[in-house]
């Protein structure tokens, strides 16, 4: 069969289950609890689907294998080994936000420190980036499914996962959770396919080390110096914090049906990521190895014709899907929370009135409407110039963590008493750092929170 007809079979088969599968998804009663947390009605498994879909965005799968390819396993001690790492805190998190029954965690803020202001910092800090790591979710979609359709890399392109993610976003969280599920067993089918064809290419794993060892030593030992080695601790200390105060994992803490179910869709979340990490390491080396020479600057269209190229079709084709399956179950899931960081906590709300039977419904109309916005808006910035999708991430996620891991961690005794003040700050400053300064985001977000942490620290001791 043409390739052509394989890639159009797969897309066509990928966009069909996600309509019927999602579709179902659409209520009649709708109310904003069951828009943004489902109601708090989802049971361990299927928490456990999204919040594993939702984690492996398109820069997981894609800027992951690119960077092993580039650094090899000082990609993996900097990033995946940062990543885990943010889920050993995440446990203190389950009790804490359930606690106080909340629909976002701008609001948790605001009613947690007894200060308005700082759900409207919270908010906008979601909606800045969220929109901006929405753009990497395009980006890679627009990508891959040019290459699988032969599209010219474009506006065309990039609107197919617009057209997507807007579907799958209308039906809110129980949509997101349905389509996430779907996400998921394509991610694992794809990369562990993806991993297997590509053992096949040298034997076993120890048979490309022992090529790259030949051709690229340096990418075996992430320990040669240690500078290098300070750096990737560093790097790996970031992006955990990063994980550990990302609200995405909040959201699905506060939606399952029970505190068990939260712990325990935190108890098998590794397992299943720990897999996929290990399939996408071993493409990385794999890549490496069959590419000795590779450019400096990888984008997801490299990705897709380096691989696509490489493996045989019946390993690459479920790659490239999963890149798709990727993009679609982290950009729906951001495009909910930044409207419901438009909508719930910025945008000045009216009280619900008993004798309005349609304010619910103008809500959740808004919301939609803010989705198409939204949505539109990183469609635009996708089509720009911009700094990559490992660059975008990296600026986007930093922003988050200084804005919400102290406050989501520290006792609320050790709080200061201006708390909108230090968070504020501590923005002003990653910003400054990290656009003026040769200093990168996680360095900048460090600086940033070590600065933040210096007035929980001196605050707290000067009440006891």
């Amino acid at each position: 069969m043409p390739p052509l007809l394989l890639h159009l079979g797969a897309f066509a088969g990928y966009t069909l289950a996600l309509l019927l599968l999602t579709g179902q998804a659409f209520a009649w009663n709708e109310t904003r609890s069951l828009f943004y947390l489902g109601g708090r009605r989802t049971g361990m498994w299927m928490s456990l689907a999204t919040f594993c879909a939702t984690w492996m965005s398109a820069a997981s799968v894609v800027g992951f294998t690119l960077w092993m390819m580039q650094d090899g396993f000082r990609a993996f001690g900097g990033s995946v080994n940062g990543w885990l790492l943010g889920l050993v805190p995440m446990p203190l998190l389950v009790f804490r936000l359930r606690r106080v029954r909340c629909l976002s965690l701008p609001e948790w803020l605001a009613r947690v420190y007894g200060d308005e202001r700082l759900r409207r910092l919270g908010g906008g800090a979601l909606l800045f980036a969220y929109t901006l790591y929405l753009v990497i979710q395009f980006r890679a979609f627009g990508a891959v499914a040019a290459h699988l359709l032969q599209l010219p890399l474009g506006f065309a392109a990039a609107a197919l996962v617009y057209l997507f993610v807007l579907y799958t976003t209308f039906g809110g969280y129980p949509s997101v959770v349905r389509s996430d599920a779907l996400n998921l067993c394509l991610i694992l089918a794809g990369v562990t396919l993806a991993a297997g064809a590509a053992i096949h290419l040298y034997g076993s794993p120890l048979a490309t080390c022992r090529v790259l060892a030949v051709r690229a030593p340096e990418l075996l030992n992430p320990w040669s110096s240690w500078r290098e080695g300070i750096t990737t601790l560093t790097l790996g200390l970031a992006w955990g914090l990063g994980v550990a105060a990302n609200p995405q994992y909040g959201v699905r803490l506060m939606a399952a049906r029970r505190t068990r179910d939260a712990l325990g869709m935190l108890c098998a979340a590794p397992l299943f990521l720990g897999w996929i990490y290990l399939c996408l390491t071993v493409l990385g080396l794999v890549g490496r190895a069959s590419f000795p020479h590779i450019p400096q600057t990888l984008d997801p269209t490299a990705f897709a014709r380096l691989f696509d190229g490489t493996l045989p079709v019946w390993g690459a084709l479920p790659l490239l899907v999963a890149v798709l399956a990727a993009a679609v179950s982290t950009a729906n899931s951001q495009l909910l929370l930044a409207a419901c960081s438009l909508c719930h906590d910025l945008l000045p709300q009216r009280p619900l009135a008993e004798q309005d039977p349609f304010g619910e419904d103008r809500f959740l109309l808004q919301n939609r409407l803010a989705i198409v916005a939204i949505a539109t808006v990183s469609l635009v910035l996708s089509q720009i110039p911009l700094p990559g999708i490992l660059a975008l991430g990296r600026m986007s996620w930093t922003v988050v963590a200084v804005c919400f891991l102290f406050p989501l961690y520290l006792p609320r005794r050790m709080a200061p008493k201006q708390t909108f003040a230090v968070l504020a700050s501590a923005l002003g400053v990653h910003a400054l750092l990290s656009t003026l300064s040769p200093l990168t985001p996680e360095t900048s977000m460090l600086v940033a929170l070590a600065f933040e942490g210096a007035f929980w620290i001196l605050s707290w001791r000067a009440r006891s």
